[in-house]
């Protein structure tokens, strides 16, 4: 997928919910890109604090790896390629913020535990500073 300067830019920040079908961020964003001629960037980010927490397990990822090559195989036969990122979420948006100037950042909304509350808030915070649409 190519970026063009100046184009809307519409994150969607996949999290728990690693599926095309039946996802409401996702046409949020691709309704919005219709609209405006800009474009969806799907996006994973994978946490650290959310790999070794306590409820985490090698089985749970091993899941979610699979999930995201499917998810990646579905967006790109979409024309939307799947980017993964590792790091804190604010630090990956700030850093595709800088370079493309996101539009608006559409997810569901977290249901995890502590640790993604927490990231979300934090998230929230960030995108009122930028003042970008979540």
């Amino acid at each position: 997928m190519k970026i063009s300067r100046g184009q809307n830019i519409h994150l969607v920040w996949f999290k728990r919910d690693l599926r095309v079908f039946d996802h409401a961020a996702l046409w949020e964003a691709w309704k919005a890109s219709c609209e405006d001629g800009g474009c969806v960037l799907p996006l994973y980010i994978l946490q650290d604090g959310v790999l070794r927490a306590p409820d985490s397990d090698e089985r749970h990822w091993e899941f979610i790896r699979e999930s995201l090559n499917e998810l990646r195989q579905r967006l790109s036969d979409l024309g939307a390629p799947l980017v993964v990122r590792r790091g804190r979420p604010v630090d990956v948006l700030n850093d595709l913020h800088q370079r493309h100037k996101l539009s608006t950042i559409n997810s569901h909304e977290e249901t995890g535990n502590l640790i993604t509350y927490a990231v979300d808030q934090s998230v929230a915070i960030w995108a009122r500073f930028h003042q970008i649409p979540w």
